[in-house]
Parts: C-alpha cells; sequence; structure tokens
C-alpha cells in the first residue's frame, strides 16, 4: 500500500488537514474521555468530526467539538515544545485517523511549526511522531483499532505553506509565477502565534522572520474581559469561537451583540501586528505582503489598509495547508520515483 500524502496545520485554535481530495478542520482542544452516560436519541451528527474519541497510549480522549460538549477538563494545545505536549499528538493522530480507509494507513506528511519555534523543535517533533501509532479511533461513538504509520515527515517554517500554495500546482509540480523575485513579508495570524516570514526570490531569510504572541487569543482575552465586565458571564478562550463568529452573547435566553467588542479587539490586534510588522520589515523594501491565516481573515479589514503591497490570500485559512499537501506531493513523489 503506497502511502497516503498529507498536509497538516495543527494549529492552537484549530486542526486543519488535506488529502487533496477533502479538507477537515476542527477545534485544538483535547479533554479527558469518559464513557457517556447517555447518547441523545434526538442527536444528530452533522459532521465526522463533531464526535471525535481516541485512546492514545492506553489513554481515552475526546477531541475537537465532543470536548467542549462532554470533558469537565479541557485544553486547547498551547505548548510550545511539542515533543512535550500529549494534546500534539493526540491533535495529530485524531486528523489522520479521520483520513483512513483501513484498519491500517501509512502516511507522508508536510507541517509547520511557528517561525521562533522551528529550529529549536523540528527534529524532535519529527522523531517523536515518525513511526507506526495503535490508537483507538471512533467518529461515531464505536472506537476501534488502528494502526497509523507516518512513514516520512518534513517540517518548514509555518508561514511558508502558504507561498508554496501559490507556487505549485496541486500536484507539486512548479507553476509560472511572477512572485519568484520578489520580496516578499508573510503575516500568518493564528490563535495563539502570528508568524512575519520574510522570502526573498523565494528563500526564507530567517533574520527579518519572527514570531509573536499579539494573536486572536489576544483578541479573544480582551472580548472575554468586556463580557465578564459587561454581563458579569466567564467563557472560557475556547466557549467564545462560536460567540465571537456569530457576535452575539446568550445570557438567560437573552440575546446581545457583542459586535462592537469585536471590532474594537480585532482592530487593536491589527495595530499591533502591523506594528511589528514595521519593526522587523522596512516596508518600502517589500513588493508584496500575504496576508493569511484564519485570523489573518478575522482582522483584514482593519490590516490591509495599513500597507497598500497587501493582499489577503485567497482562502486565507487553509493556505498553509494546501501548501503543505502540494509540497509533499512534490517532495514525496521524487522520493518515491529516486
Amino acid at each position: 500500500m503506497l502511502p497516503k500524502h498529507i498536509g497538516i496545520d495543527l494549529g492552537y485554535g484549530y486542526v486543519k488537514i488535506s488529502d487533496g481530495q477533502k479538507e477537515t478542520i476542527f477545534p485544538s482542544t483535547v479533554g479527558v474521555g469518559t464513557d457517556l452516560k447517555f447518547n441523545s436519541l434526538l442527536m444528530s451528527i452533522k459532521k465526522p468530526t463533531d464526535n471525535l474519541i481516541i485512546t492514545v497510549d492506553n489513554k481515552k480522549y475526546f477531541v475537537g467539538d465532543l470536548a467542549i460538549r462532554q470533558s469537565s477538563i479541557v485544553s486547547r494545545s498551547m505548548g510550545r515544545n511539542r515533543v512535550e505536549d500529549t494534546s500534539a499528538k493526540v491533535l495529530l493522530l485524531a486528523g489522520l485517523a479521520l483520513f483512513m480507509e483501513t484498519g491500517e494507513q501509512k502516511f507522508n506528511v508536510v507541517t509547520g511549526l511557528p517561525v521562533d519555534y522551528y529550529q529549536a523543535y523540528k527534529d524532535d517533533w519529527a522523531l517523536l511522531m515518525q513511526g507506526t501509532h495503535a490508537v483507538r479511533f471512533g467518529a461515531d461513538g464505536e472506537e476501534k483499532p488502528l494502526l497509523i504509520t507516518i512513514d516520512k515527515i518534513q517540517m518548514i517554517p509555518q508561514p511558508f505553506g502558504t507561498l508554496y500554495d501559490h507556487r505549485l500546482s496541486t500536484d507539486g509540480t512548479l507553476v509560472e509565477s511572477d512572485i519568484d523575485s520578489l520580496k516578499i513579508g508573510i503575516v500568518d495570524v493564528g490563535y495563539k502565534t502570528s508568524d512575519l516570514a520574510l522570502a526573498d526570490g523565494l528563500e526564507f531569510v530567517g533574520k527579518q522572520s519572527m514570531s509573536s504572541e499579539i494573536a486572536m487569543s489576544a483578541a479573544y482575552n480582551m472580548i472575554g474581559q468586556k463580557i465578564s465586565e459587561k454581563y458579569k458571564v466567564e467563557k472560557e478562550n475556547y466557549e467564545l469561537d462560536k460567540i465571537v463568529d456569530s457576535g452575539v452573547l446568550r445570557v438567560a435566553g437573552v440575546p446581545y451583540d457583542i459586535s462592537e467588542y469585536r471590532k474594537d479587539a480585532f482592530n487593536l490586534v491589527a495595530d499591533k501586528i502591523a506594528t511589528e510588522a514595521n519593526s522587523v520589515w522596512d516596508r518600502r523594501e517589500l513588493d508584496l505582503i500575504m496576508l493569511t491565516g484564519g485570523g489573518g481573515q478575522a482582522i483584514s479589514e482593519y490590516f490591509l489598509p495599513r500597507f497598500p503591497q497587501a493582499v489577503l490570500v485567497n482562502g486565507p485559512q487553509m493556505a498553509n495547508v494546501r501548501g503543505y499537501l502540494k509540497l509533499a506531493n512534490a517532495l514525496f513523489r521524487m522520493s518515491f520515483n529516486s
């Protein structure tokens, strides 16, 4: 059986994954798994990621939305060192399990790390994940044994996924492009970190690339504080996702518009990220600034007017993943052919 090529982004807010045939996204939340006392006969599971259960190293976990709904102890994968972060391993294996067609499957994986973490952790993280992992997994309430083998894994600086998405075709071959000779700043706004990466002639320029903790979690913290002060309601960050998306908070059955809180928080985060971009780059030297990531989409209306050469990339939330997959198709096809 040939390995399946996968691009996966283990974001601090969401896991995004693609094999070219389908794309999947679910919250990066992991909770202690239990035996559910009762499954409502009226509850409809709308998508495969609604009910993720996985047993890794003999420990049972609820993942994504199920963890938010049912686990008494829930965490977001927020550790800098993913080798020591059990949640990161759980999220990766749960994501791959969704793409298995049989009880055994080999994968070739490309994924990314934040710019500042890349050099320190890329080798240890790859070494930990490579090999065969025996898990039990279920997306419909029934766990089944699976053997997940990560045959090859390639780590890259996270924002470069967006660059590869523009430079490679779906099968990993080079496409004609006018960006090869340009100096490009990539602003990848995530949940916990925002990455600023400079590409000069497609070469990664480390001395003008950095990670910042000014990201969407900062906006969520501001919104959560405003909600607490005004409505005396405490919300965990992972509980704010749907509230922030909708702009509506419900208290005792009454809906309240919090869109002004969202606007103020997003505008402030955009301003701070723009300040950091101006501190690491001379904007006059940049031909193009690519704004990417789910957070990039969220703050785009506040960020883009600050830089005349800035553009929001197409499908920004999945742009890195698409690039990872295209790179996987290029790297591992060449490896197989050789």
